[in-house]
């Protein structure tokens, strides 16, 4: 079956571009042939002139932030991460908006929504339906949301919205989200029961990403491996308390348009380290994927429930630290076997779901 994919645009974002990549491979594993829907937002008028002066500001200063923006955002996907996109992943020609015509021009026999905060308005409220795919309503195909991700646990979906995803939400086949607290959102304002299952990256073991992995990247000497999408002064205290504690180096690792690693190095650099800090989803995702003793730092500004929920899942509440002022649990251990015990059956159900959908 051809499988278009919709989900968050493919730029800087390690995890987004690997959920991606990882449902690909678990798709064609089943029989399927994906490919993801390519789509990013034009700039409206006003923001693309204010961020092409504020863009040209920042460049004068010394800033890594690109000159010269172009009126789309895709066009502004840094090589860095660009070519594992156009070598590994199966993708439209981009568009600059949903058009129902690409499930004709692709031959697509089935739609599949997620994973990522496909499903947080704030990130998609210019086309939030579009991502319950009201883009390709009343074409004869599968409809199947699979760990879409609301990203917060509280409604923030005005009235309007809520009545048209609603209704676009019940014309699917069937719905999986990523969180607990999606069921419930679901539930109560879709008035639709939805089956939590896991994000994508979760689908493979850890040996599902040797092919991928840059396996010539190593350090020399054991390190604490810092990845924080926003640092704070408190959690620099942290961080610096537990190196010396432990006697490591700290390596610290940015996100988004600092990024300085490839996607094969960012992979190694997590499996690589002693430890492991994060404020990340998917940084926690890889720490447990690989098994790295690892604490995750609470992050308010992009929403505390998708990590509460993973750990919370794994029996690992004890890994959250708090921001505000974090101090190292009393609990240090982690049982990788029964950790891993639990991922493998969460995974067989969470395959059975995509095998009887599709």
């Amino acid at each position: 079956m051809r499988v278009g994919i919709v989900t968050q645009p493919l730029e800087m974002n390690y995890g987004g571009i690997l959920q991606n990549w990882a449902l690909q491979q678990v798709l064609k594993r089943l029989g399927h042939e994906p490919i993801t829907i390519d789509a990013f937002q034009r700039y409206s008028t006003p923001h693309y002139l204010y961020n092409y002066a504020y863009s040209v500001y920042r460049h004068m200063r010394g800033h890594n932030y690109p000159p010269k923006p172009t009126r789309y955002y895709g066009a502004l996907r840094k090589e860095l991460l660009g070519q594992f996109i156009e070598k590994n992943i199966d993708k439209t020609k981009v568009m600059w908006e949903y058009k129902r015509s690409v499930v004709r021009k692709y031959r697509l026999e089935a739609l599949v929504v997620g994973s990522d905060q496909v499903w947080r308005v704030g990130y998609n409220r210019k086309h939030i339906e579009d991502m319950f795919l009201r883009f390709a309503d009343g074409l004869p195909l599968k409809r199947v949301a699979y760990a879409a991700s609301f990203g917060l646990d509280e409604w923030t979906y005005n009235e309007e919205q809520t009545a048209s995803c609603a209704a676009l939400a019940k014309k699917m086949d069937a719905i999986s989200v990523r969180e607990e607290s999606g069921v419930e959102l679901c539930r109560e304002h879709f008035g639709l029961e939805a089956k939590c299952v896991l994000d994508p990256t979760l689908l493979l073991d850890a040996e599902g990403y040797n092919d991928i992995i840059d396996h010539n990247w190593d350090s020399k000497e054991p390190y604490l491996a810092v990845y924080c999408l926003d640092i704070t002064p408190a959690k620099e205290a942290f961080i610096k308390q537990l190196a010396e504690e432990r006697g490591l180096s700290v390596r610290i690792f940015s996100a988004g348009w600092k990024s300085s690693l490839t996607i094969g190095e960012w992979l190694a650099m997590l499996k690589n380290a002693s430890m492991v800090i994060t404020d990340s989803f998917h940084g926690t995702v890889f720490s447990i994927l690989f098994s790295r003793d690892f604490y995750s730092l609470c992050n308010p500004k992009r929403g505390n429930t998708r990590i509460a929920g993973l750990l919370e899942q794994m029996e690992l509440q004890g890994r959250m630290v708090s921001d505000i002022a974090p101090e190292e649990p009393a609990d240090r251990g982690i049982e990788w076997s029964h950790v891993h015990s639990k991922l493998d059956s969460m995974r067989k159900d969470s395959i059975s779901f995509l095998r009887a959908n599709l």
